[in-house]
């Protein structure tokens, strides 16, 4: 396993629910908390 601390994330965009698509580059200088689940189902 390899730690990913202290490094700059990987840049990479997600859909929201309502279908806006952000990137990780419009949080650029603001607090962003991002949270990933696994669904199991």
């Amino acid at each position: 396993m390899t730690l990913l601390t202290n490094r700059p994330a990987i840049p990479f965009s997600l859909a929201d629910s309502s279908g806006l698509v952000h990137t990780l580059d419009d949080y650029r200088g603001n607090w962003l908390l991002m949270v990933f689940h696994r669904h199991l189902g």
